[in-house]
């Protein structure tokens, strides 16, 4: 994967690297086809600035034009986080949320699964 992210896909991504368990994160990024490196300076951007730092450096001309609905970005959220859903899926990694609200990804096991 050598494309490039849109601020709401790192956003997703910090977010879910943040809630998952039992993957380290050279395991995690080697999955999105990014770098530890990469994932950390997404950190530190987030944790600065919001989405707008990740929209740093972007090819996006703006996150939310003017006179944008909210819910309109309630439903790109909604899209991207089944659009990471379904790539997991596709790598055969299963995502549980646990009751504390942690998220667990684990591998799949295709003989076990009908």
């Amino acid at each position: 994967m050598s494309e490039r992210f849109n601020p709401f896909e790192k956003e997703m991504l910090i977010k879910l690297f943040r809630k998952t368990e039992g993957i380290t994160k050279t395991e995690f990024c080697k999955m999105y086809g990014i770098t530890a490196q990469t994932l950390s300076k997404w950190i530190k951007q987030y944790e600065a600035s919001g989405i707008e730092g990740l929209a740093a450096g972007s090819r996006l001309p703006e996150l939310l034009p003017e006179g944008t609905d909210p819910t309109e970005e309630a439903y790109k959220r909604e899209i991207l986080r089944l659009t990471v859903e379904n790539e997991l899926l596709k790598k055969s990694i299963g995502i549980r949320v646990k009751e504390d609200g942690k998220i667990q990804m684990q591998h799949l096991d295709p003989k076990n699964s009908k």
